[in-house]
């Protein structure tokens, strides 16, 4: 079926024949209900997920949601909200911030990337947890993405979450397929299919398809645009977070095993040379009761003597 005739006339999407964007039936029956009680003082979550994998339209389809939930709001509800690139993030952080920036009703879809980790999910569960106590009363519709439906915490995937969407190629990796679970299809799949990330564990309510363009109103173009440049820096500054946390490591490694170097040598200082603590802890520059402890607890390895060459150099 066609949706927003008016806010996408013939021409806006790529091989478009008719005034509108396509919307499954189905799924446009489910998103209805959402749509119909999201002002009786209620707040949503969707979850769209890539059955474990990346670049089959995860993005493209959640879109095409948030375009068609907020279209529908503003029909039944008179409200005149919009569905830009505002709309969309990639950082939990600006979650709680963006949400009182835009106005009651609207659709918000946190794109969290394909990098999550089990460690990841739970700081994300924090910070969704932190954001649903502060913002529920903003009445808003919250799409989340994620790579897996199962590295999800039990508590959204299972409660906190109103359905599921699970993104998939087809063929020889066709983007465009779905497979839509209600809430208690996709509480059978996560407890059936947990284990060994079994997406057939379950069956779907229905499958169905969407199709290969961005929807964004009323700036279809601009939006698409800004938002491709944000996402493109988005993952330049993650490799460069990525690439500072390595370095942070191997820094920390290179400290560890100097500071070994230097406990081992002091330990052959004071045992060759006979000196006392005093005297050794004024000649390296450490705390003379530093210098005791290793004393007291020296259960060391064999050092080997360029170590304390090297370190009576330095010092």
């Amino acid at each position: 079926m066609k949706f927003a005739e008016e806010i996408f006339p013939k021409g806006s999407f790529p091989d478009q024949r008719t005034d509108g964007a396509y919307i499954d039936s189905k799924l446009a029956a489910n998103l209805d209900m959402i749509a119909k009680k999201i002002a009786k003082d209620m707040h949503f979550l969707g979850i769209i997920t890539g059955n474990d994998m990346v670049g089959n339209g995860k993005t493209t389809f959640m879109t095409q949601i948030g375009s068609y939930l907020t279209w529908k709001v503003n029909q039944l509800h008179g409200t005149k909200n919009t569905f830009t690139d505002k709309n969309l993030l990639m950082n939990t952080t600006d979650l709680a911030e963006r949400s009182f920036e835009l106005p009651p009703l609207s659709v918000i879809c946190l794109d969290e990337g394909d990098d999550l980790t089990t460690h990841g999910m739970k700081e994300l569960a924090v910070k969704l947890k932190r954001y649903f106590r502060k913002c529920r009363q903003l009445n808003q519709i919250i799409i989340l993405i994620l790579p897996s439906f199962f590295e999800l915490p039990k508590f959204y995937a299972l409660s906190r979450s109103h359905f599921l969407i699970n993104v998939k190629f087809e063929g020889e990796y066709d983007r465009g397929y779905f497979h839509f679970y209600s809430p208690l299809s996709k509480k059978l799949l996560y407890l059936k299919g947990k284990r060994y990330w079994d997406y057939d564990a379950h069956s779907s309510d229905f499958d169905g398809r969407f199709f290969a363009s961005y929807c964004f109103f009323p700036d279809l173009e601009g939006c698409k645009e800004r938002y491709l440049k944000s996402k493109y820096q988005d993952m330049i500054d993650d490799s460069r977070k990525e690439e500072k946390e390595e370095l942070s490591e191997e820094t920390k490694g290179i400290t560890r095993a100097f500071n070994k170097g230097v406990r081992l040598a002091t330990i052959r200082f004071i045992e060759e040379l006979g000196i006392s603590i005093k005297d050794a802890s004024r000649i390296i520059g450490k705390k003379r009761t530093t210098v005791s402890t290793w004393w007291n607890d020296r259960e060391i390895e064999e050092p080997l003597k360029e170590i304390v060459l090297t370190t009576l150099k330095r010092r």
